[in-house]
């Protein structure tokens, strides 16, 4: 499958399906390795609210430079920890380190700033 493939449709995908394939995207070793149409899959998986994109969503946006994008990454880190499964724990304390690294790179107006974001996103 190529990743020309991927962008088609999404909507004869299962969450989980997006899900998959979009984490599938973010591994650089295959040839379909692409972080933006990954984060696509990601996002609609969390669009259906999957269990795990927001996890998925938590750590791609905190270690891929394509997407690097640590309110964001921390907003669905917030998600993932509240929603209470397996990878809760571990958002946690990812949340953590990326409010410090936001808090060292931007100030305390992006840690508010990221706080909010991370606050509308879990009412979504």
């Amino acid at each position: 499958m190529s990743g020309t493939v991927f962008a088609e449709d999404k909507s004869k995908y299962t969450p989980e399906q997006l899900f998959v394939i979009g984490t599938e995207l973010f591994k650089e070793d295959r040839k379909e390795f692409d972080p933006n149409l990954g984060l696509e899959f990601l996002l609609e998986s969390a669009k259906f609210k999957y269990e795990f994109a927001p996890f998925g969503l938590c750590v791609s946006l905190s270690t891929e430079k394509p997407i690097l994008d640590l309110q964001e990454a921390y907003a669905w880190c917030y998600v993932a920890q509240k929603i209470g499964n397996k990878y809760s724990n571990m958002a946690s304390q990812r949340s953590d380190e990326i409010l410090g690294k936001i808090l060292l790179d931007s100030g305390v107006v992006a840690v508010e700033k990221a706080k909010k974001l991370a606050i509308s996103r879990y009412q979504e």
